[in-house]
């Protein structure tokens, strides 16, 4: 008999969508499921979480380590773990998509290079938004900004980028003036590939997510 492996679980996945799919503008999924005290919609989500705390677990390789699972109550320190083994998740998914793999995002259909800076520029912002309401120090790799920034914010000044890429970074995100340049009050991701960049256009959201 063979061992279970990674097509079985999309087909688990693709069969119970389909499945459940005719009821899923209908009512009743806030009922218990049958024989569970959990609601129906809640047991949806824990299959869900399941699939994501388990790709956690087998990211970040701990062995006999527990790594956590994350829950509407979940305290902070807890929440610091389930950050480990999101970015882990990304990371692994990242690097076995085939290079010319492209997905959705509103801004543009984006590659494995795209997902991986962005990933790390929600991290890397978000945690400096937290960072300085607690009064902490927060001073990234400056090769990890400088790389997020010549992949998302292509029109970024490279020689800031060079000297102060954290500082750039900050900038591009509407964080923070960078020098003479103030912040931006719109700003967006190149999501799209950089080759097809065409060295004018800057796409923007309707403000700071």
């Amino acid at each position: 008999m063979s061992p279970a492996d990674p097509a079985d679980v999309r087909v688990a996945a693709t069969y119970v969508a389909g499945a459940l799919a005719p009821q899923a503008e209908g009512g009743g999924w806030d009922d218990p499921a049958a024989g569970l005290a959990m609601s129906c919609r809640q047991t949806l989500a824990h299959a869900i979480d399941a699939c994501n705390w388990y790709a956690g677990l087998l990211a970040r390789a701990g062995g006999d380590r527990e790594v956590a699972e994350m829950s509407p109550d979940t305290s902070p320190g807890v929440m610091l773990d389930c950050l480990l083994s999101a970015g882990a998740v990304l990371a692994a998914v990242v690097a076995a998509a085939d290079p010319g793999a492209r997905g959705y995002h509103p801004l543009g259909s984006t590659d494995r290079t795209g997902y991986a800076a962005m990933g790390a520029d929600e991290v890397l912002v978000h945690g400096w938004d937290i960072a300085c309401h607690f009064d902490l120090a927060f001073e990234p790799p400056g090769a990890v900004c400088a790389a997020v920034l010549r992949r998302l914010f292509p029109w970024a000044p490279e020689d800031q980028v060079t000297t102060d890429p954290w500082r750039t970074l900050l900038w591009a995100n509407g964080r923070a003036p960078l020098g003479d340049l103030a912040a931006p009050t719109s700003w967006g991701w190149w999501c799209r590939p950089l080759e097809e960049w065409n060295g004018r256009t800057m796409p923007t959201w309707d403000g700071l997510p």
